[in-house]
């Protein structure tokens, strides 16, 4: 997991997954990258090194399969909703809450899926705010 840490800072990427000797490298914000990844189906019993891990990144990363997470910043729901799945989780900083960019109130990725349980449900409320946040 260090050396996926590692290069995750050396190499400025949002994520780096390792599943089956296999590497997999995103550079873009957000939880976009995630699922990408989730749609690839590459989370299936991996390892991820994530800059900022949020609850709306945690559910996907359970629904995808995830074993082992390791964030730079993690919110306090995704720990506690990683932890819930028994999923092995390491972290440098531990927030209340991940902050949207303008930095004046909590991530919307975070708030909508905050008060939600069903992986399967967050997928589908996550890609339907995406889609409506790029138009």
């Amino acid at each position: 997991m260090e050396s996926l840490m590692k290069i995750l800072k050396e190499e400025h990427l949002s994520c780096i997954v390792s599943q089956n000797n296999h590497i997999y490298k995103e550079k873009a914000d957000g939880i976009r990258p995630i699922l990408t990844l989730l749609d690839k189906g590459v989370l299936k019993d991996a390892q991820i090194a994530d800059k900022v891990i949020g609850k709306a990144a945690a559910m996907m990363l359970v629904f995808g399969g995830i074993k082992e997470v390791h964030a730079s910043v993690i919110s306090e729901p995704a720990l506690h909703f990683l932890q819930a799945h028994h999923i092995l989780v390491h972290y440098e900083l531990l927030v209340p809450n991940i902050i949207n960019r303008k930095k004046d109130g909590i991530c919307p990725m975070e708030t909508c899926v905050l008060h939600i349980d069903d992986m399967e449900l967050a997928y589908h409320k996550l890609v339907h705010l995406l889609a409506q946040m790029t138009k």
